[in-house]
């Protein structure tokens, strides 16, 4: 047992008031020694099931590995002070998810005084798969030591997955309303090509009849007639937004519908938190990394005193003035980035919006209970980031053209981080450690990923009463196919999962409540070796959205090799900075940027020392360099 340091009064506090906790209780847990708890931060609908260990994935596991898990789950928007709590008291599980913990991993080892056990010798021992993963992927598992130690276990997946949303637009909208606009008509894609080209001044967008051309998919280019300013044609054949020019251009368009109230709106703090639209600027949100000149990402600056805020700033003012930018952004408080004012979005009264797979193609349609005017005929699209300026002449302009670096993506390195606690001293660890490395083979991070197959179903007697309830008894959660879709055996040559429809046309927790998704191990590579089972729309917002890659954005890896001191203090400067960006940047979308006010908001960040912040994280990376 680790020795404990004295606690402090506000930890002493913590234990109080976690009363029925117990004081300690986690160290030298004396249970049954194949019994391990495990505190996850994510729960699946209660209308499904109330205990994890209900999923049978988690049934599965145990019977595989001759293994008891029983998992506690906080409150929907209390993980972090439950965690807290928890932790304070000493009394705690087994294994806990680290996916709302913000502070230095460093401080809950606290030189071997702490909750986290160190994991190194478990990993060498007994986590092979796990082992090799991290050897073959150091391009982003580089942080995952911490003092030369693994202190957690971390969830990654294969390849960049499928993402659960991004930005999308009214395309029935452009189709509907644009021609009836002065923006161009094309006879011919060699007169399209010219008006796009780099010298030209009628860069304008407009529309085409589709083209007949084999080297598309569907034999057309410009399938729909839509030929966007600056955009980009895809292999499909349709032309897509590239520029904020583009997206400006549709805006105009959208305002042309007397449904439509505005075109975008933006969180009640004036920016998105995870970059979006602001890296069309070349900027980030907070403290982001930045091409060096050289490819690699390894200068740290401060997105707000950059000049591509500015013009950030300048530009949400410019909507904000046309009426494109939601008048109401403001009392956007406590929306997910996700789902900003999502009543007029489910309304059809909106073009343009960051929303989830769900409000795809006609989707918000078919999922009203009511017959929605503004929602008839509805295709929403999904639409990359934006550039702010594309080619030479915008780049001597002053724009910036290359590609967006920082915003939301779910990557290779996920959020989702574990520690094993010396609760699970004595225990038997060996168990365990093989049991997770075994979800990092390609066996297990299949079924993590996409539940039990008739295979697994039929290897032991687990409670099925779940999947027969949504009837997936019979076929399983999903089964291998060749190219056709057809269902082979496993190990033929090029087969592809193929997920059950019923899962896969699901709405609602469905899926998480019947795979591993929320539990520790690999994801799988959906992209590349999942058989594509998707509406078209619904592909090519996943190509859309896969574009480009966030590598500005500071992994929790990254920040979690602070020592103690530095995250202490680098989260108390984040958060007096926060607080000032929320109240001062809608200021300046509303009322504009002037020298003046533009020099006394770098002054004032100054003064709250974002510079400090800057430095302390450009050492960071210089020191594990």
């Amino acid at each position: 047992m680790k020795k404990w340091k004295t606690i402090g009064a506000a930890a002493l506090a913590t234990v109080v008031a976690a009363g029925s906790m117990g004081i300690f209780a986690g160290c030298n847990n004396t249970g049954d020694a194949d019994t391990f708890t495990i505190w996850m931060a994510s729960s699946v609908n209660s209308s499904i099931y109330n205990d994890y260990g209900e999923n049978p994935v988690i049934q599965y596991l145990e019977k595989r590995f001759d293994i008891n898990l029983e998992f506690t789950t906080p409150m929907l928007g209390k993980e972090l002070e439950d965690f807290n709590k928890l932790i304070g008291s000493g009394s705690y599980p087994d294994v806990m998810d680290l996916s709302f913990y913000t502070d230095s991993i460093a401080l809950l080892y606290d030189d071997g005084y702490g909750a986290a056990m160190d994991l190194t010798q478990y990993i060498e021992d007994y986590m092979p798969n796990y082992s090799q993963f991290m050897e073959d992927n150091t391009q982003f598992t580089q942080y995952a030591k911490i003092d030369g130690m693994y202190l957690t276990l971390n969830n990654y997946n294969e390849a960049i997955p499928n993402q659960w949303g991004g930005w999308m637009y009214r395309r029935d909208w452009i189709v509907d309303y644009g021609e009836s606009q002065t923006k161009g008509s094309y006879s011919s894609v060699e007169e399209v090509e010219a008006a796009l080209s780099q010298g030209s001044s009628e860069r304008t967008g407009g529309f085409i009849e589709p083209v007949a051309d084999d080297s598309y998919e569907g034999g057309y280019a410009y399938a729909d007639g839509i030929v966007f300013p600056d955009g980009i044609l895809t292999a499909d054949g349709y032309d897509n937004p590239l520029t904020l020019r583009d997206w400006e251009w549709m805006f105009e368009i959208f305002m042309q519908n007397d449904y439509c109230e505005y075109c975008i709106s933006l969180p009640n703090i004036g920016y998105h938190g995870t970059g979006e639209l602001l890296s069309a600027f070349g900027v980030g949100p907070l403290w982001n990394a930045y091409d060096d000149g050289t490819g690699t990402f390894s200068e740290i600056k401060f997105g707000p005193t950059e000049d591509g805020y500015r013009r950030y700033l300048e530009k949400m003012n410019e909507w904000y003035e046309k009426g494109w930018l939601d008048p109401n952004f403001t009392s956007n408080s406590g929306d997910m980035f996700y789902a900003i004012d999502g009543e007029s979005i489910t309304s059809g009264v909106v073009g343009m919006w960051y929303g989830t797979t769900g409000q795809l193609g006609d989707h918000l349609a078919q999922s009203s209970t009511q017959t929605i005017a503004a929602l008839e005929g509805i295709d929403a699209w999904g639409a990359r980031q934006p550039r702010e300026g594309y080619g030479a002449r915008d780049e001597a302009s002053g724009m910036y053209t290359d590609d967006p670096s920082v915003f939301y993506l779910d990557s290779q390195e996920t959020s989702r981080r574990w520690i094993v606690t010396d609760a699970a001293e004595g225990k038997n660890l060996e168990k365990l450690f093989t049991m997770l490395d075994w979800l990092y083979s390609e066996e297990g991070s299949i079924i993590k990923y996409y539940g039990l197959s008739l295979k697994e179903l039929e290897e032991y007697d687990i409670d099925t009463s779940l999947l027969e309830e949504y009837d997936l008894l019979e076929e399983g959660c999903w089964w291998w196919a060749d190219e056709d879709g057809n269902r082979v055996e496993e190990g033929t040559p090029g087969a592809k999962v193929f997920v059950n429809s019923k899962i896969k046309n699901a709405t609602g927790d469905i899926a998480v409540a019947t795979n591993g998704a929320y539990f520790f191990g690999l994801g799988y590579d959906a992209r590349g070796l999942e058989y594509d089972q998707e509406p078209f729309v619904r592909s090519h917002a996943y190509d859309e959205w896969a574009v480009y890659n966030n590598y500005g954005t500071l992994t929790g890896s990254f920040t979690s090799q602070f020592t103690v001191e530095e995250g202490s203090s680098y989260n108390a400067t984040q958060e007096t900075i926060r607080e000032y960006l929320g109240k001062e940047v809608p200021n300046l979308i509303k009322s504009g940027v002037t020298d003046a006010s533009w020099n006394a908001f770098l002054g004032a960040l100054r003064t709250r020392k974002c510079d400090s912040n800057t430095e302390l994280l450009q050492s960071l990376y210089d020191r594990l360099h």
